[in-house]
């Protein structure tokens, strides 16, 4: 019997990217999927393009949120609801190959870790191959997890969408996305999952897509006005982990963020 796995995906106006995700994640080859599509308010078709998907495949849970309120309230809107044991998400303008979410799974269920990631490809607009070093299995201590995912570069990152989290620890723990934070939310959201677990294992298997879009909500802001909300996010998981030894009894320190998201 396989676990359910709840994959969370926020969309806003992305009509014309929304096909390809949708029809990527219906075909996975794990089936047992609570696939919850939040619709932030959008003004194009995306709404529609979520209810046709719905009406087809009955493993679609629709969220219309009434009115726009950011990333952070459409994936805890997804969170409220979600039965899964474990989650995922994904960014509704990317897409993943067939075996994304049974790689993780099994990875995740065969070490009994608490966290897997993986690494990537970035379109921009065609994939970009990967050295062979992003392809080697790796565990990580919570310390090297969290100095990975702070890194600038490399293919841990704090993003969500390459990682797939336990949900009772999500519950247990009370981890949502601060609704204040519109940039390295998912960052926040990550240290919070890590500092209340142990282990964390890098699955050398890139099955995530990640498009470069230059007309996303984070490349509009521009470097200059990003970077009031990045020095803000950043102390605030430095507040977080600043006096928190790991198991080699160093602190950990976050490294400064870039643009590049």
């Amino acid at each position: 019997m396989q676990p359910l796995v709840s994959i969370i995906v926020p969309i806003y106006n992305l009509s014309q990217y929304l096909q390809r995700g949708l029809d990527s994640l219906l075909q996975q080859t794990y089936t047992n999927l609570e696939i919850i599509l939040i619709d932030d308010a959008s003004h194009d078709d995306s709404a529609q393009m979520i209810a046709a998907a719905a009406a087809e495949d009955d493993r679609i849970v629709p969220i219309y949120q009434p009115e726009n309120r950011g990333v952070s309230a459409a994936r805890n809107a997804g969170l409220a609801v979600a039965s899964g044991t474990y989650i995922a998400f994904m960014d509704g303008d990317d897409w993943v190959e067939p075996g994304f979410i049974e790689t993780l799974v099994r990875a995740l269920i065969a070490g009994k870790h608490d966290l897997v990631v993986s690494p990537f490809y970035t379109d921009n607009p065609e994939s970009k191959p990967l050295p062979k070093i992003s392809l080697r299995d790796k565990q990580y201590s919570r310390k090297a997890f969290i100095r990975a995912m702070l890194m600038p570069v490399g293919r841990v990152r704090g993003y969500l969408w390459n990682k797939i989290y336990r949900r009772d620890i999500i519950e247990a723990q009370h981890i949502r996305f601060d609704e204040d934070v519109a940039i390295m939310e998912d960052e926040l959201f990550t240290v919070q999952y890590a500092l209340a677990t142990k282990s964390f294992h890098y699955l050398g298997a890139a099955n995530y897509h990640h498009v470069v879009r230059y007309d996303s909500a984070t490349q509009s802001l521009g470097v200059i006005d990003a970077l009031p909300q990045q020095v803000s996010a950043l102390l605030r998981i430095q507040k977080l982990i600043a006096a928190l030894p790991d198991d080699d009894g160093e602190v950990v320190r976050p490294e400064p963020e870039t643009q590049e998201r």
